[in-house]
């Protein structure tokens, strides 16, 4: 059974309580072991409070365990062991999985819907194709010497179908395994990556999610005590998009020589809103402020374009399809009607 970011929140929240009570380290990750339902967390928690009472750190243990604790959790985690604040970094790390999960419902439910209807349309397409045309192809060629255009179409599709729809299917389904292949390797992301912040709507979109994401991983990484060049370097690796790693870690060496993160950032990247935040917080020493105000801002963002664009899908694809039930309605009753005139 996988673990989930809700198994994750629910162990983050209930220990930092647990924490804050003074109840010991291992004691708190016992007692989520006997409340959580899921077998692969409680053996990574079992394992967890071993080598805990064992003397080993806990970001260690949980290091071990990076099927269910990321880069971001282990450093957050390991900066409280520093700097004495466990239940405050764990609460840190409670916001922002409980934002992050928020944020990816909001993405998910907007684009159900036209996921759907596009595949709706599609196995529609498929079932005309094999099912109902070929059945009326001979009675519309039989109709006319010489049908109306969206007739002529309809027959030229279902003898294309018949004819090479195997070889297309076994082409698409190809193209989509080369595809999934070559985005695994390191060239393909990368190109992937910068190619999805170029597409048109949608280029925008994406650009908006990590700027949001960056902006939250930062300030969380910040109150919880990580220096400025660690929190830079965790929150590019903590990023899924190889342009925006990028560009961030390419601040780090600007910032050890003394340098400010706002003067260091790749400007076709991050906009003006985002870099004169980041300037002013760091000269009135409200960076975490501020950096929690732009990623409120871009998550806000995000779910108002991914409505605006559902809003903008719905008719469009409602249009598409009158069009398509319209031309095959012509392409069938046409010859009906040519053939009776004449």
């Amino acid at each position: 059974m996988r673990i989930t970011d809700k198994d994750i929140l629910i162990f983050t929240k209930n220990l930092a309580v647990m924490v804050k009570a003074n109840l010991s380290l291992a004691q708190a990750i016992k007692t989520q072991i006997q409340q959580s339902r899921n077998p692969s967390f409680r053996r990574a928690l079992l394992d967890i409070t071993r080598r805990v009472e064992e003397g080993e750190k806990f970001s260690t243990a949980l290091e071990r365990q990076p099927h269910a604790f990321g880069f971001f959790y282990v450093n957050v985690v390991r900066a409280a062991e520093k700097s004495g604040t466990l239940e405050n970094n764990l609460e840190y790390l409670a916001d922002h999985i409980e934002t992050s999960i928020g944020f990816k419902k909001t993405l998910t439910s907007a684009l159900i819907y036209p996921t759907f209807m596009l595949c709706a349309v599609g196995a529609v397409a498929v079932v005309l194709g094999y099912t109902v045309l070929p059945t009326v192809t001979e009675l519309l060629a039989s109709l006319s010497e010489s049908p109306p255009l969206a007739t002529r179409m309809v027959l030229a599709f279902t003898a294309f179908l018949s004819t090479y729809g195997i070889a297309v299917i076994f082409a698409i389904v190809a193209c989509g395994v080369s595809a999934y292949f070559f985005i695994r390797t390191p060239s393909g992301k990368n190109f992937f990556d910068r190619a999805m912040l170029h597409l048109p709507i949608v280029g925008g979109l994406v650009r908006r999610v990590y700027l949001a994401r960056s902006a939250k991983v930062f300030a969380t990484l910040l109150k919880s005590g990580v220096p400025i060049h660690e929190s830079l370097a965790i929150t590019a690796g903590s990023l899924g998009n190889d342009a925006f790693q990028a560009a961030i870690r390419r601040v780090i060496p600007g910032v050890l020589k003394g340098g400010t993160v706002s003067a260091f950032l790749d400007r076709k990247l991050f906009p003006p809103l985002f870099i004169q935040m980041l300037e002013v917080g760091e000269k009135s020493a409200s960076i975490e402020k501020n950096l929690d105000f732009l990623a409120s801002f871009y998550q806000k963002e995000v779910e108002s374009s991914v409505k605006n664009l559902f809003t903008l899908i719905e008719p469009i694809l409602l249009v598409i399809v009158g069009i398509v039930v319209l031309f095959l309605a012509l392409a069938v009753i046409g010859p009906i009607y040519q053939s009776a005139g004449q």
